[in-house]
């Protein structure tokens, strides 16, 4: 793993449908010093957790809300690795911490590391197919009449939404910068406001409360 990897304090738990599997992600991240992988029984809160699934199973949504916590700020940031989880599905681990997801059958140990390190810099790796289908499902299961509700206008400022719109547009923090003609800095900020002002997980948790909510 290059520098830029993550820090000796980044603590990983990973679940998978099998014991060959999850024996061989863990021996390989084992392997890297910065890395301190903890048995999925665990009483401890890891830093990330790594779900490995073919579909994701009521066995591994059980897994992952055990290590979800009543603050946001507490819950592990959360890696799946899946073949074709479904809207729904996607729905239900966003909820849970979702800031990467990986194709099963093109993802390799490199890959997971790469994606461990970038997770552990802050960053979220949703494929646009993947954000587009998650998106359209929370679109379609909010109110029929797709309005906002009074409480829902008040919870967020204008320019909030306008960030909100081009996270939901799978647009990166750059992107979003020179599209409304922001500094960087100001879009992070904006953005850690929402989450810290509203509880949620991460950007995309975000996103599925301002549409829940009605307003994009």
């Amino acid at each position: 793993m290059s520098r830029a990897g993550p820090s000796p304090s980044t603590r990983i738990v990973v679940l998978a449908e099998d014991t060959l599997t999850a024996q061989g992600v863990e021996t390989h991240l084992t392997a890297d010093d910065r890395v301190e992988v903890l048995p999925p029984d665990t009483d401890e809160t890891p830093d990330v957790v790594l779900a490995i699934t073919g579909e994701p199973t009521e066995r591994i949504f059980a897994s992952l809300q055990r290590f979800s916590r009543d603050d946001p700020a507490d819950t592990p940031r959360l890696i799946l690795v899946a073949d074709q989880p479904t809207a729904e599905q996607l729905v239900r681990v966003a909820g849970l911490g979702l800031v990467a997801f990986m194709p099963r059958e093109r993802t390799t140990l490199a890959d997971i590391t790469e994606t461990l390190c970038a997770v552990t810099r802050g960053a979220a790796s949703l494929p646009q197919s993947v954000l587009g289908s998650l998106l359209e499902q929370l679109r379609t299961g909010r109110s029929t009449d797709g309005s906002a509700g009074q409480d829902g206008e008040q919870a967020f400022t204008a320019r909030e939404i306008t960030v909100l719109r081009q996270l939901a547009a799978g647009l990166s923090t750059t992107e979003i910068a020179a599209a409304l003609h922001y500094s960087e800095r100001t879009v992070k900020y904006i953005i850690h406001e929402v989450i810290a002002r509203h509880g949620l997980r991460n950007r995309v948790h975000a996103v599925a409360y301002a549409l829940r909510q009605g307003l994009l």
